[in-house]
C-alpha cells in the first residue's frame, strides 16, 4: 500500500515527502520481522528521498531526519558500515538544531545523536547534546499544562536523566552528572515544593512583566508543538496544495521566531543581577550541603554504563563514583520484572502454596542480586563492612535510585540467612546501615519549623466491604496505649481527614491503599467513602503543612507508573510533598497482622514504650530496628518485612 501511495503521488505534491517517510517507517518495521538487509536499505532510500523532497525550513523535516537516522543507525548495527553511522549522526544533529522542528522531535534527535556519536571528542559531544536536550524540557513541560498532560509529557522522556548522567561520567565530570540528575528528576515534585520554580517565583516578585512574558512564550511554544496536520488545518487541503505549503511555511516561521524569542528572554533574565543561573541546574556546592547528615547514594543505569554516585559534603571531593560492572540496564529491568511478578504471586491466594513459597524465594534471590550488584560495592566503599558494635551509633545512608531501580527495596538488599547479623555474616544492608530514601537531593533541604498542634491523628478503616482488615483493631489499640492523647477518627471520610490533618504533627493511616499505574494522581487511600469521594494522591499533594510524621500502614503507597519512576508520583511521595519530614510507606501489599506488629514496635521505640511523647526524629532508626526484628521471625517471607520504607531526613 505504501509503495502504491508513493507511485500515485506526483513528484511536486506537498504530501509526497510524508508518503515516502511513511513507507520508510513501514519498511523498517518489516525489517524487524524479516531481518532482510535489502528491506532496510530500501527504508534508507525512502528516507533519503523524503528528506530531499522537504525544504530545509519545513516543520516536518526534523521528523523525517529522525526516521532516516533511525534506519541508518540500524543499518550500521547490522552491517558495521561507518558511513551509515556518520550519516545517522548527521541526520540527528541537523534535526536536533532545527528550530522549526517540534520540541519532542528535537529532544529525541539529541538523545539518539548522543548515543551514536563516535570519535575522540564523542564523550563531550554526547554530553553537550544531552545538555541541549535538557534546555528544551522547559518548553516541553510548561507549567500551565494540567497535571495529567505534564505527566504524559514527562513519561515520554523516561530515561533521559540516566542518559545525561552517564554522558557526564563518560566525559569525566561526576559533579556535572549529579547536577543533571537533579535537573531532570522530580520535576513535578520540585514545582510543588517551589524548589525548581523558586527562580520563577523570585522573577515574578522582582520583574513581574518578564515572568508574564515567560508564561506567554511557554504557552505559545506548546501550541506550536501541537498544531495538527496541514490537512486538518486547511479547508480543502487536498485540492489546494499551495495553501498547505503556505501553512507549513507559516508554522515553520512561527516556531523559529518563538524559539528565538525564548532564547532572547532567557538571556535577558540571566543578565539581571542575582538571576545569572536562572532555570539552570543547581550547583554541586549547593547540593553537597544537603549531605551533611550522611551520604546520598544515587544509583544510575545507562545504556553504556552503570554507577553509584556518592554525594557527600566534602568540599574538595563531593562526588565519588563507584562503577557497578555487574549492573546493566537490561538486567535491572529483568530483576525489577522478577520482583514485581514474585510480589504478585505471593499475594495470589488462588495459587498453590508451594508456588507462593517459591515466589518468596524468588524475592530473596533478587535481594541477593541487588546486594552483589549495587549495595555491597557502595557500603564497602563507604567503609560500612560490619554491624556496628552494641552502643555504637548506626551510620545513615540515603538511597536515591534512578528510574526503574526505584522499584527495588535497596534497604533490604542482602544475603539473608539465619545467622544474619552476626559479625561473620553481615552481607545485608539491614546489618550495616540505617537506610532512608529521597526522591532527589534537593528534597532533603526542607527544614520547616514544627507546628504547635495536637500530636497524633489515627485513621483506621478496618471494615472495607469485601476486604476487611482484622489487624487494624490491634494496631489502633497498640498506638492508643503508647500515645494516650492520640485522636482517633472513628468514621474517617475524605472531608474529615483533610480537615483534621493540618491540626496534627503525626498522622497514622491503617487502611487499604491503591497505587494507580494508569493515572498516578488517582492513587488513593481507601476510607469509608472511597466509592464517592476518594482521598487521592492529588488531594494530599495539594496540602501545605508543617508536620513531622506520616505513617502509612497501607498497601502499595510507594507504587507508581514505571514511566514516571523518576517523578515519585505515589502516595508516599505526596505526603512528603505535603510537608511531612518523615514518611513511612510501602513498596507492595502488606499483611495487616504483621503491619500491626510493625507499627506497635515502631511507636514503642519512638515513645520509649509510651513514657514520652512521640519523637519523630527517631523514625528511620525505629523502622530499621522493627524491620530487623520481623526479619528474624519471618526470614524466608520477605514480603512481610521488606516492604516498609522511610522517606525524609
Amino acid at each position: 500500500m505504501g509503495r502504491e501511495a508513493v507511485a500515485a503521488t506526483p513528484n511536486d505534491h506537498p504530501n509526497r515527502a510524508t508518503v515516502l517517510n511513511t513507507l520508510g517507517i513501514a519498511l523498517q518495521t518489516l525489517f524487524e520481522h524479516t531481518g532482510q538487509t535489502s528491506v532496510l536499505e530500501e527504508a534508507v532510500a525512502m528516507g533519503r528521498e523524503a528528506v530531499a523532497a522537504t525544504p530545509n525550513d519545513h516543520p516536518n523535516r526534523a521528523g523525517f531526519l529522525n526516521n532516516l537516522g533511525n534506519a541508518l543507525g540500524i543499518l550500521f548495527e547490522r552491517t558495521g558500515q561507518t558511513s551509515a553511522l556518520e550519516a545517522a549522526c548527521s541526520c540527528y544533529h541537523e534535526a536536533a538544531v532545527s528550530t522549526t522542528g517540534g520540541t519532542r522531535t528535537r529532544i529525541a534527535a539529541y538523545r539518539r545523536f548522543a548515543y551514536l556519536v563516535s570519535g575522540p571528542d564523542a564523550p563531550q559531544a554526547g554530553l553537550t547534546a544531552l545538555e541541549d536536550a535538557l534546555d528544551l524540557v522547559e518548553m516541553l513541560v510548561p507549567g500551565h499544562l494540567v497535571r495529567t498532560d505534564r505527566e504524559h509529557q514527562l513519561g515520554l522522556l523516561s530515561g533521559l536523566a540516566g542518559e545525561a548522567a552517564a554522558a557526564a561520567l563518560a566525559a569525566g565530570k561526576p559533579e556535572r552528572a549529579v547536577e543533571l540528575l537533579e535537573r531532570t528528576r522530580g520535576i513535578l515534585a520540585a514545582d510543588t515544593l517551589g524548589m525548581r520554580s523558586r527562580d520563577t517565583i523570585r522573577l515574578r516578585e522582582y520583574e513581574p512583566h518578564l515572568a508574564d512574558e515567560l508564561d506567554q512564550l511557554r504557552s505559545r511554544l506548546d501550541g506550536l508543538d501541537h498544531p495538527g496536520s496541514a490537512s486538518t488545518r486547511i479547508p480543502g487541503a487536498a485540492e489546494n496544495p499551495e495553501a498547505v505549503r503556505d501553512a507549513d511555511r507559516r508554522l515553520a516561521d512561527d516556531r523559529r521566531e518563538a524559539h528565538a524569542a525564548w532564547q532572547r528572554l532567557i538571556a535577558r533574565i540571566r543578565g539581571i543581577p542575582g538571576f545569572e543561573g536562572f532555570l539552570q541546574a543547581p550547583s554541586i556546592s549547593e547540593l553537597a550541603r544537603h549531605a551533611q547528615e550522611g551520604p546520598v547514594v544515587i544509583v544510575n543505569t545507562g545504556s553504556a554504563r552503570c554507577d553509584a554516585l556518592i554525594l557527600t559534603d566534602t568540599p574538595d571531593n563531593p562526588v565519588q563514583v563507584i562503577p557497578l560492572p555487574d549492573l546493566t540496564h537490561a538486567n535491572a529491568v529483568d530483576q525489577v520484572r522478577r520482583m514485581l511478578a514474585a510480589q504478585s504471586a505471593t499475594a495470589d491466594h488462588r495459587l498453590d502454596p508451594r508456588e507462593r513459597i517459591k515466589a518468596q524465594q524468588e524475592i530473596l534471590t533478587v535481594l541477593a542480586w541487588a546486594w552483589d550488584s549495587i549495595s555491597e560495592p557502595v557500603l564497602d566503599h563507604l567503609g560500612h563492612t560490619a554491624t556496628p558494635r552494641p552502643g555504637k551509633p548506626w551510620p545513615r545512608v540515603w538511597w536515591c535510585p534512578v528510574g526503574l531501580l526505584a522499584f527495588l527495596p535497596l534497604h533490604a538488599a542482602g544475603h539473608h540467612k539465619r545467622d544474619a547479623g552476626r559479625p561473620d555474616d553481615t552481607r545485608a544492608v539491614l546489618d550495616r546501615v540505617v537506610s532512608s530514601y529521597t526522591t532527589t537531593v534537593r528534597a532533603l533541604s526542607r527544614t520547616r519549623p514544627r507546628s504547635a498542634t495536637t500530636p497524633t491523628l489515627v485513621v483506621p478503616v478496618a471494615d472495607t466491604p469485601g476486604a476487611p482488615l482484622p489487624g487494624v483493631g490491634d494496631e489502633t489499640t497498640a498506638i492508643a496505649a503508647l500515645i494516650p492523647d492520640a485522636r482517633l477518627l472513628t468514621t474517617p471520610t475524605r472531608e474529615t481527614v483533610l480537615r483534621a490533618l493540618p491540626g496534627h504533627r503525626i498522622a497514622h493511616f491503617a487502611c487499604h491503599g491503591h497505587g494507580d499505574w494508569t493515572d498516578p494522581a488517582r492513587s488513593r487511600l481507601i476510607l469509608t467513602d472511597h466509592d464517592t469521594a476518594p482521598l487521592t494522591m492529588a488531594d494530599i499533594t495539594a496540602l501545605d503543612l508543617t508536620a513531622d510524621l506520616a505513617y502509612l500502614s497501607a498497601c502499595d503507597t510507594s507504587v507508581t507508573a514505571p514511566r514516571l519512576a523518576d517523578e515519585s508520583l505515589h502516595i508516599t511521595g505526596a505526603f512528603y510533598l505535603a510537608g511531612y519530614r518523615h514518611v513511612i510507606g510501602t513498596l507492595w501489599p502488606i499483611n495487616d497482622r504483621i503491619a500491626a506488629e510493625m507499627a506497635a514496635d515502631f511507636y514503642a521505640q519512638i515513645t520509649d514504650n509510651g513514657t514520652t511523647p512521640p519523637q519523630s526524629d527517631r523514625s528511620a532508626h525505629a523502622l530499621h530496628e522493627a524491620t530487623r526484628r520481623l526479619r528474624t521471625d519471618y526470614l524466608n517471607t520477605p514480603t512481610l518485612w521488606a516492604a516498609h520504607t522511610h522517606t525524609g531526613t
